[in-house]
């Protein structure tokens, strides 16, 4: 978008619906078409420094409720008041254009939204590289394993640092990838550790032989399948994690599908419900017990 790539013939005043048009599809070619390209280009570079700078903000968030509605309220109002000053000012240009400035060819119109959307495809591209490198991540709950902690279909916030720093602990509500298929990911809570010796009774987790307290945990019916099971001690370096719904969760207890979880396959440590279909639960902590 430079003025060396447009006509210096005049122009009766453009069209402010076209010049609003062209703001919607591709900002910065309304002022382009209004006659003004450096303004059109300023304006661009504007919103996509805007873009970036958000979205190294994303980078520094905390796996925290309060603070990525924070940002999302931030990113709305910024992005979308960027983008209405934007297509605002390229409606007002075409108003007050009188003839005097140089006119823009449709095909150089053209070139310049299909640029602008070669760089928003670029820094969408960025964001998903940068995405899986974020501190913190949602998650959703395709099941009711961890009900009632946790409800089928609620978006689940993760703290994906957390394990690089701390280790686990039992009752840590954790996200990994699954031991006999690292490409899927389970979500569900410890309850042993590397030594520790488990046996389940009527659902509960007895642990070194004390039984945990689990206020958290729904038994179910104590004759289900795996709610008793045989002693078994935790190898090392791995956890023992079940479902807080136990009469209904494939977990640490079924050897054959499942077993115990490597500390390696840790993704994050779970924190709080982002979203849920009851507006009271979101913000909800539901990870570690106390904390």
């Amino acid at each position: 978008m430079s003025s060396a790539a447009m006509s210096m013939e005049t122009a009766p005043r453009r069209s402010r619906v076209i010049a609003g048009l062209l703001s919607l599809i591709a900002p910065g070619v309304g002022q382009l078409y209004a006659g003004r390209p450096r303004r059109g280009v300023a304006l661009f570079a504007m919103l996509v420094a805007i873009q970036l700078t958000l979205l190294a903000v994303a980078v520094l968030l905390p796996a925290s409720y309060a603070a990525i509605m924070s940002y999302a309220a931030l990113v709305a109002i910024v992005g979308l008041g960027a983008f209405l000053f934007v297509l605002v000012d390229a409606v007002r240009l075409a108003r007050r254009a009188d003839g005097s400035q140089p006119v823009c060819r449709w095909s150089v119109c053209a070139a310049a939204v299909v640029a602008v959307w070669l760089v928003f495809i670029a820094v969408s591209t960025l964001s998903g590289l940068i995405k899986p490198h974020l501190p913190w991540r949602m998650f959703n709950l395709p099941s009711s394993s961890m009900q009632p902690t946790l409800r089928l279909g609620e978006r689940l916030l993760g703290d994906m640092s957390y394990f690089k720093q701390h280790a686990p602990s039992r009752g840590d509500v954790i996200i990994y990838r699954l031991p006999k298929d690292p490409s899927t990911l389970y979500i569900k809570r410890v309850v042993a550790l590397a030594g520790d010796q488990v046996v389940f009774r009527d659902g509960r987790a007895i642990v070194n032989g004390t039984a945990v307290a689990e206020p958290y945990a729904d038994l179910g019916d104590p004759r289900a399948f795996y709610n008793n099971t045989a002693a078994f001690t935790v190898p090392a370096d791995h956890v023992f994690v079940v479902g807080d719904n136990r009469a209904n969760s494939t977990d640490s207890r079924v050897a054959s599908q499942h077993g115990p979880v490597p500390r390696k396959n840790l993704v994050g440590r779970a924190t709080q419900i982002f979203w849920s279909d009851q507006p009271d639960r979101a913000g909800l902590w539901v990870g570690t017990p106390n904390r």
